[in-house]
C-alpha cells in the first residue's frame, strides 16, 4: 500500500518499568499500590523502587541501614534480590515483544531495541499492542520509546533520551 512503509526504519526501545519492583509484585498481587524496594544481594542497596516508593524520596543506591527505621515508619515493603525470578520475566517478556517487530537487540535485563519498517502510525499501534500484551500476559508495566536512530538529543542513547518523557504516557 502506498505510505505503508516508511523510507527508513524507526528505532523502537522497550524498557520495563521498575522491573525488579515490577517482578515482585507478578508473584505477589497484594504488592501493587504500595511503596515496594528491591535490596541488592544481601540486602545492601536499594536496587529497584516502586512508583510509591519514588514518592517517598527513596533514591536508588541508598544503604538499606540508613532508611530501614523511615521505611519501617513509611510501611515500605523490602524484597530480597530473587535474580531467577528476574530472569525469567524477562526471557518470558523478550520473547513476548520479539513477536511484534524484527532485529530485537536485547540491550538489558530489561530494555530491548527492535526496528519497526512502518509508518509512524502503524508503529505506534503495534508499539501499544506490545504494552497491553506484556502487561495482561505478564504483568510488567513497559514504556516504548520510538525514533528515527536509537541516538537521541545531543546523540545521547534513546533509553536515556525516552526516559525524560513521563511514564503516563503510553508512548514515549
Amino acid at each position: 500500500m502506498p505510505g505503508e512503509h516508511a523510507p527508513a526504519s524507526m528505532v523502537v526501545l522497550a524498557d520495563a518499568n521498575n522491573f525488579f519492583a515490577s517482578c515482585e509484585t507478578v508473584f505477589h498481587p497484594e504488592l501493587a499500590g504500595k511503596p515496594v524496594v528491591v535490596l541488592s544481594n544481601n540486602d545492601g542497596c536499594v536496587v529497584a523502587r516502586s512508583n510509591e516508593a519514588k514518592q517517598l524520596g527513596i533514591i536508588n543506591g541508598t544503604p538499606w541501614f540508613m532508611i530501614r527505621e523511615a521505611a519501617e515508619r513509611d510501611h515500605v515493603i523490602a524484597r530480597s534480590s530473587n535474580y531467577e525470578l528476574y530472569g525469567s520475566l524477562s526471557r518470558r517478556m523478550m520473547s513476548v515483544l520479539s513477536t511484534f517487530l524484527p532485529g530485537q537487540e536485547v540491550y538489558s535485563i530489561d530494555e530491548c531495541f527492535m526496528r519497526s519498517p512502518w509508518d509512524g502510525e502503524r508503529t505506534r499501534q503495534i508499539c501499544l499492542a506490545m504494552r497491553r500484551t506484556v502487561l495482561q500476559g505478564i504483568g510488567i508495566p513497559v514504556s516504548v520509546g520510538v525514533a528515527p536512530t536509537n541516538l537521541g538529543e545531543n546523540h545521547q542513547p534513546l533509553g536515556q533520551t525516552a526516559r525524560k518523557v513521563p511514564r503516563s504516557d503510553p508512548l514515549a
